[in-house]
């Protein structure tokens, strides 16, 4: 096993070409706090800024936004550490068949040590929440992605409920009218009740009073049990969680476009059209 953990450092701003060399142990949000003095910031982002960068690339991490690449496109050059040809510098421009083939290699091809990063300007969003269910979803589903730079839809099984996140760049300091941001507190179970509920299923109890107030609503969420009808009554929670969180928001796209996963969670995933997602009907025990 390879360790790029202490290879984290931003080693070359150019603030003319908005690019940065960094060594690929660096985790994105280290690199996104060490160039934003410079007035830079990645152009897209997936949900967790905890993963690092060489790892980010290798695998092609998405964001948000129909018109927006995968991560891995960013990349303008890279340093790679071969078994074969040793250390070598491959690039766009230099060597575009090897680099294409290890731009989103899985570290098929060598270890990459270094990589240069195409950024662009740092930028503020403004972040609209709102509940919708699928019927609505599969109406608006084009104007939807074709007038929002950034969109999500987080559905809420058991439930009709599907909360729609969009994102777009905050100009001349206009906010819509309904923008005070809602964000509802929640604290559904005391915590004996978690510790009772959860006592029998989990190695981690919440032990006091501080540590629940310390929770986000995911990770209170993370505590409870698996009982399937409990996570119905959760889930029903949890949509009402973000009936009260509709609203507006502002902030930079590092802050904005970043999500609270909650824990551990159980993933699914499907390919399909972007302009017709709904043919493939997913079926839930």
């Amino acid at each position: 096993m390879v360790n790029l953990a202490l290879m984290d450092k931003v080693l070359e701003v150019d603030k003319e070409k908005k690019r940065v060399r960094v060594q690929t142990g660096i985790r994105v949000q280290e690199l996104v706090d060490g160039i934003k003095e410079h007035g830079l910031t990645l152009q897209n982002f997936a949900s967790i800024r905890e993963q690092q960068i060489g790892g980010i690339l290798q695998v092609g991490a998405h964001g948000t936004g129909p018109k927006l690449p995968p991560m891995d496109e960013q990349v303008i050059s890279m340093k790679l550490v071969t078994p074969a040809k040793g250390t070598i510098e491959i690039s766009k421009e230099k060597d575009p068949e090897l680099f294409y083939l290890a731009q989103c290699g899985l570290g098929g091809l060598g270890v990459v040590a270094e990589v240069t990063i195409q950024c662009v300007e740092r930028q503020e969003l403004v972040e609209h929440t709102s509940i919708s269910n699928m019927e609505e979803i599969k109406k608006n589903q084009k104007k939807l992605l074709s007038e929002n730079k950034h969109g999500k839809y987080l559905y809420i099984p058991y439930s009709d409920t599907v909360v729609v996140v969009t994102c777009n760049l905050y100009q001349n300091g206009k906010v819509p009218q309904s923008s005070s941001p809602n964000i509802a507190a929640t604290k559904p179970y005391s915590t004996s009740e978690i510790s009772t509920r959860n006592a029998s299923r989990s190695s981690d109890p919440v032990k006091n009073d501080v540590d629940i107030n310390e929770l986000s609503f995911t990770e209170l969420r993370d505590k409870l049990h698996v009982d399937k009808d409990h996570v119905v009554k959760v889930n029903q929670a949890e949509a009402e969680f973000w009936r009260k969180s509709e609203g507006y928001r502002v902030g930079w796209s590092d802050e904005i476009l970043g999500f609270d996963c909650g824990g551990q969670t159980v993933g699914f995933r499907n390919l399909f059209s972007s302009w017709n997602p709904f043919q493939t009907k997913l079926e839930r025990p």
